[in-house]
């Protein structure tokens, strides 16, 4: 599979591109930066968008953390959730591959998300992430921030859930120069 150089992603919002530059920001001496350097005041306005998972097996990705606008947008608290159980048949063992590659490559990755409700409506949104590694230096984590939020007709999130997630188009972003 081929990658794209940092440097040449179309970050589709000016958000998702402060939030890139910032992690490439980071442990400027290494690839993949620890997690402890991720400060999240340094890019406050983005809190919402953030959500930062542990990678614990392909069956496994949970939500360690999860922004208002992540939670909002699913409509219920992620944090401590699976994330791959929103993604269903194929599409689940996609989601899985993509994150570990992540990790075990590692790379960075740029995906156009959409969500569908329980009651079938539609959303899309735009989230980038990159790896991270855990207090033992092992990479382990993804920090990701999704934005571009878009729904077609209205959706009461509270009442009407995400139930599936599908990716539309994923990039994966060589890290090294």
């Amino acid at each position: 599979m081929d990658y794209e150089k940092f440097d040449d992603i179309d970050w589709v919002t000016p958000d998702a591109k402060e939030f890139a530059y910032y992690w490439r920001s980071l442990d400027r001496d290494r690839v993949v930066p620890r997690r402890s350097s991720f400060d999240p005041t340094r890019i406050s306005p983005l809190l919402p968008g953030i959500a930062i998972y542990e990678v614990k097996s392909r069956d496994e990705i949970i939500y360690r953390l999860a922004g208002t606008a992540v939670v909002d947008h699913f409509g219920m608290e992620v944090t401590g959730m699976n994330f791959l159980d929103f993604w269903e048949g194929d599409r689940r063992q996609l989601a899985a591959d993509s994150m570990f590659k992540c990790i075990s490559t590692p790379c960075g990755m740029f995906t156009r998300l959409i969500g569908v409700s329980r009651n079938g409506r539609v959303e899309t949104s735009v989230a980038v992430g990159f790896p991270l590694l855990d207090q033992e230096e092992v990479c382990n984590r993804l920090v990701f921030y999704s934005t571009g939020f878009n729904n077609a007709e209205y959706r009461a999130p509270g009442e009407d859930q995400i139930k599936t997630l599908r990716a539309d188009q994923t990039v994966f972003i060589q890290l090294d120069d």
